[in-house]
């Protein structure tokens, strides 16, 4: 079953890119293509939830819909930094989004990272040094 999740976590992927790749040439809202992606991903987690024979729980369903409202916010943001900023700050920011998860899952489910996953997450600090005094170019 973790195969199937992969295969669909990729397509959704892929898809998110293609249909943001395409509203850029076409010179679309992109607020409203953000809107449509996070409610076609609504659709594929309902229906996912369907097919399992899940129950409502409407903890999980809050979670859900503050967790969609913090990625439709975010996304915006990338949006805006990938036109106005520099590309490198942008994607190291979308990189750091693993903290959170992590965070999640040592304080809420007392979980213990891996020396692996320790490891990384001690590199975070340097990414955000090197972020701080490095100059680049815009992305443009």
């Amino acid at each position: 079953m973790a195969l199937v999740y992969l295969i669909v976590s990729i397509v959704c992927v892929t898809g998110f890119a293609l249909c943001y790749k395409v509203a850029a040439r076409y010179d679309c809202e992109l607020r409203a293509v953000n809107l449509c992606m996070n409610i076609a991903a609504t659709a594929v987690l309902v229906l996912t939830f369907v097919v399992n024979g899940r129950r409502f729980n409407s903890t999980v369903a809050l979670l859900g819909l503050a967790s969609g409202a913090c990625t439709y916010l975010s996304t915006l943001s990338f949006f805006y930094h990938m036109r106005s900023a520099r590309l490198a700050v942008s994607w190291t920011v979308i990189g750091l989004a693993v903290v959170f998860p992590v965070a999640a899952s040592i304080l809420v489910w007392h979980e213990q990272p891996s020396t692996k996953q320790w490891f990384g997450l001690g590199l975070l600090p340097v990414a955000l040094l090197l972020l701080s005094l490095g100059g680049g170019e815009n992305s443009e």
